[in-house]
């Protein structure tokens, strides 16, 4: 195992870690643009691989100043993902997707994504009107529509274009 992926890192969400000798060829290729963009960031963040489900590589940026490096909501995290597969599009032969995550910040998002919608759900039964959210990525709005999914009283849609498309909430009709 390399030196980047044995070290753990107690701000992580998980301790998983996916050994890079366990790695196919292109997601050894992807595991190593990360670790390139890490080494050229200047930021002194490691790039751990948490999980590989075909096509999806989760990888988890570690250490450094990654925490403060990506801003509110993430933009710089969902850019610099963007980036990454843009590049591994051109270098690899096979369909392999980067989902990045910065020291948890992807399933503190999501904690905070599927609280805030429980609470809209709420106030939505309340007042029998609809509720809209915010423009969010389609990452994020998947995050509210499966928070709601099994809510008999409520019912979510997408509208808008992208990137202000936005989540409604509304009273399911009966």
């Amino acid at each position: 195992m390399s030196d980047s992926q044995g070290q753990a890192d107690s701000a992580s969400v998980t301790d998983t870690v996916v050994p890079v000798e366990s790695l196919n060829e292109d997601q050894a290729i992807a595991y190593q643009v990360m670790a390139e963009v890490c080494a050229a960031s200047g930021l002194g963040a490691t790039a751990i691989v948490r999980s590989v489900q075909k096509p999806y590589m989760t990888v988890e940026l570690v250490g450094g100043d990654v925490r403060n490096t990506f801003g509110k909501y993430g933009p710089g995290l969902d850019s610099l993902q963007f980036l990454c597969n843009f590049i591994l599009m051109r270098r690899v032969r096979s369909d392999v997707r980067l989902l990045l995550d910065a020291e948890g910040y992807r399933a503190r998002r999501a904690e905070q994504l599927q609280a805030r919608a429980l609470e809209l759900a709420r106030e939505v039964k309340e007042r029998h009107e609809e509720a809209e959210l915010e423009p969010l990525p389609a990452h994020e709005r998947r995050i509210i529509h499966a928070a709601l999914a099994d809510d008999p009283d409520i019912s979510t849609y997408s509208e808008g274009d992208e990137p202000g498309r936005r989540v409604v909430i509304a009273p399911k009709v009966a």
